[in-house]
């Protein structure tokens, strides 16, 4: 079996309301936010399995045949499918803090770095070159039950934007509410907020809320 190659700032087609976003700017990123409002996270998008499944469709690693064939081999393999999924949100985690604190000015810890690069290494072992149109692209060659491999584009991207000089760009949302990470490609790279809609308009009524409480005082 083969996953097509996923593309960076590629845009998933959805058919249906989602309950995830892809505005990280990375995939790796896009997974880092399936949570939010980390320590807490009261906002966690993936409950199972099911909706790992689900993210890596809308997020082009999946295409629909291979969606129901996983889907029905987790079915028949509950254990082996929940273990990836354990394995999965440790990974999210990892990269969480990686990217965490890169954006702070820090330096990741060892244990996380060793964790991508295991995740990594089994990665790329399943990474081939195959004919695509008139040239070649990428494909990840899996075994049919392999549950792993839904995050293998994961750790890639993960590895490409470490390597990369878009490193300085990770941000981590300003919200009080929000953990979200992104890279911040605006002209300035004074970019604050995951989604100015939502977090910036969000800091902005709490401001103007404080405003008028203490006009109120006076």
């Amino acid at each position: 079996m083969y996953l097509r190659g996923y593309t960076e700032g590629m845009e998933p087609k959805l058919e249906h309301p989602s309950p995830f976003e892809f505005s990280g700017g990375a995939l790796c990123l896009d997974f880092v936010n399936t949570v939010g409002d980390r320590p807490h996270c009261d906002n966690e998008k993936l409950a199972g399995f099911a909706d790992l499944l689900r993210w890596s469709a809308e997020a082009g690693i999946l295409v629909e045949d291979q969606l129901g064939r996983l889907a029905r081999e987790a079915a028949r393999r509950p254990r082996l499918a929940h273990a990836a999924f354990r394995r999965a949100v440790q990974l999210r985690e990892r990269l969480y803090r990686i990217f965490s604190k890169l954006a702070t000015g820090g330096r990741p810890g060892d244990e996380d770095l060793d964790g991508l690069n295991r995740a990594l290494a089994a990665a790329l072992r399943h990474l081939r070159v195959e004919p695509e149109g008139d040239g070649f692209g990428w494909a990840w060659s899996t075994p049919r039950t392999h549950f792993d491999h839904l995050v293998w584009p994961v750790a890639r991207s993960a590895a490409e934007l470490l390597t990369s000089p878009e490193t300085d760009l990770v941000r981590e949302c300003a919200s009080d509410r929000c953990s979200w990470m992104f890279v911040d490609r605006s002209r300035t790279h004074r970019r604050r907020w995951c989604d100015m809609k939502v977090c910036g308009n969000r800091a902005k009524a709490r401001r103007h809320y404080l405003r008028k409480k203490r006009s109120s005082r006076r």
